[in-house]
């Protein structure tokens, strides 16, 4: 008996008895009646094939659904070894998270990379295998390491922990080779990769995830690194834009790439992800996660990476003409400002003070937020708040 034939039984049970039940009614019905139509026979044959075929497509599926699971324990397992080589003396948890970070970043570039259309071959895997095989027999040298295999050799490690990743690290060289191409100058062309797989994989796996990580204690810490920026698209080039954080259009709109650049020691370049476009002169608010500065050659190039922005109407900001920069630099003098917070919607207000352009969101109860480009934000509120509103001319509300 074949294994689908096992299935099928387990689903229906043991027909035995119920095929001498139905063979000798069978034959009764022949006894007391002529044969049945051709074509009543060729129907209920039509039937039966739909219904054995039916039931195959169950089982397969059902088959295929249990060997498609995004994670495993014992790969979880792999990248905690590696946590804890990496950063010793740390709290369990730390390790569990970090371990599944680095897991699911490999899984997201792997089913991010398949809806690309990226592929992989045997020989692909082969030499996937062999790469691994090079980097643990030269970490087993090293002595920090000794824990990571805890017996086993390099080849059984592979076997044990490594064998069903090989596929996603396969895929995943091929995405950042991929994203290579897309951004060719811009260097953390990787870091897009992830960004990006990382929105698919959120878009489309982020049940399963949760319930992996609530199966194995996992408390992943939910809130966005990084700042809110706003400012002007100064140029699109290569995939990428140079953003210049606190200008609106009108500042820059007559300036070439290099002016703009020398101009503005913020500019950055960013890439144009693919679910958020841009042209050259938008007013736009972005999320920025990091920043790089790289120098070759000599020339020092600034690039930022993002997660989201929004393209906002230039006209919604009044732009505030400051008659008494002296004073209002008094009201401010002295405030620590702290790092930038997300805000929602882009600012009411904007002035330029000491040739820096700040920004200002009316809040409640007569408070003021603050964004100063390279400052940071501050919050104003009572005295300070409604002298500021009147040295600027802002109407109460």
């Amino acid at each position: 008996m074949n294994n689908v034939q096992k299935e099928l039984e387990k689903v229906a049970g043991d027909m035995t008895a119920s095929k001498e039940r139905v063979k000798k009614r069978v034959r009764q019905q022949r006894q007391g009646r002529g044969k049945k139509p051709m074509r009543f026979s060729v129907l209920t044959a039509i039937l039966t094939i739909c219904l054995v075929g039916f039931m195959l497509v169950q089982l397969i599926a059902k088959d295929t659904e249990q060997g498609t699971a995004l994670f495993h324990e014992t790969q979880l397992e792999h990248f905690e070894k590696i946590s804890h080589t990496m950063w010793p003396r740390q709290e369990e948890v730390f390790y569990k998270n970090e371990a599944y970070r680095s897991y699911e970043k490999l899984v997201a570039s792997y089913y991010f990379g398949k809806s690309l259309g990226l592929t992989y071959t045997k020989a692909d895997l082969e030499a996937e295998r062999k790469k691994q095989l090079e980097e643990l027999n030269l970490l087993q040298q090293v002595p920090d390491f000794a824990g990571l295999f805890q017996g086993l050799k390099p080849a059984q490690y592979v076997e044990a922990y490594l064998e069903p990743l090989l596929p996603m690290y396969v895929i995943r060289t091929k995405l950042y080779a991929l994203y290579k191409e897309k951004y060719p100058t811009f260097h953390p062309s990787q870091e897009v990769a992830d960004i990006e797989a990382s929105h698919y994989f959120q878009a489309q796996f982020a049940e399963q995830a949760t319930e992996f990580q609530r199966a194995n204690d996992i408390e992943m810490t939910i809130g966005l690194r990084g700042s809110s920026k706003v400012g002007t698209v100064a140029q699109v080039e290569e995939n990428t834009f140079l953003f210049v954080e606190g200008v609106i259009p009108t500042d820059i709109e007559r300036l070439s790439k290099e002016e703009v650049m020398q101009q503005y020691e913020e500019a950055k370049w960013y890439p144009v992800l693919t679910d958020f476009s841009v042209a050259k002169g938008d007013y736009i608010t972005l999320h920025s996660i990091s920043t790089h500065i790289m120098e070759s050659d000599g020339v020092v190039a600034k690039y930022g990476l993002l997660d989201s922005m929004e393209v906002l109407d230039a006209n919604v900001t009044k732009q505030l003409e400051v008659q008494n920069e002296q004073e209002v630099a008094q009201i401010l003098q002295g405030i620590i400002w702290h790092p930038t917070e997300h805000i929602g919607r882009p600012p009411d207000y904007s002035f330029i003070l000491e040739g820096v352009r700040i920004e200002i969101w009316k809040g409640y109860g007569g408070l003021l937020y603050l964004q100063k480009v390279g400052s940071g934000e501050i919050q104003l509120r009572g005295g300070k708040s409604t002298q500021l509103k009147t040295l600027l001319g802002i109407e109460e509300a």
